[in-house]
């Protein structure tokens, strides 16, 4: 699909959700995810292997994707969802999150409703708003 999708967690419902998208024809995937893989990881995030412990989980899932699924561009981003401008999440019409911070999921649930615009009518300015779909754990 030709349209970029905005994947926050590369964690246990992350790995799911980019395999998911990736396998079902979405061709760009931004991922999200400040945290490294630890060797407790292994056992439930299936695109992590025991060489990659201490490595980023957002870098490494979008290399593991990217060599199973030849069709898909992963661009990762190692950083705080809060550290990334506005104007940066203006570009996905999907964002998925597979987060297990509550003060995160607030975060984007609110930067999610502040870029709806809304005419005098007090309806939603089309374009405007963006799909958040919460799987957050």
């Amino acid at each position: 699909m030709k349209f970029p999708v905005l994947v926050i967690g590369a964690g246990g419902l992350g790995c799911e959700i980019l395999k998911n998208l990736a396998m079902s024809g979405f061709n760009e995937l931004h991922v999200i995810d400040l945290d490294t893989i630890d060797l407790t990881n292994l056992n439930r995030q299936f695109l992590f292997r025991l060489g990659d412990v201490g490595r980023g989980k957002a870098e490494t899932a979008a290399a593991f994707i990217m060599n199973r699924v030849k069709s898909v561009k992963v661009i990762p981003y190692n950083k705080r969802i809060q550290e990334l401008p506005r104007e940066f999440y203006q570009q996905f019409s999907v964002i998925v999150a597979g987060l297990d911070n509550v003060d995160a999921r607030r975060w984007l649930n609110k930067l999610v409703h502040d870029m709806c615009e809304f005419d005098d009518d007090g309806n939603i300015v089309e374009g405007t708003q963006r799909y958040l779909i919460d799987g957050g754990t």
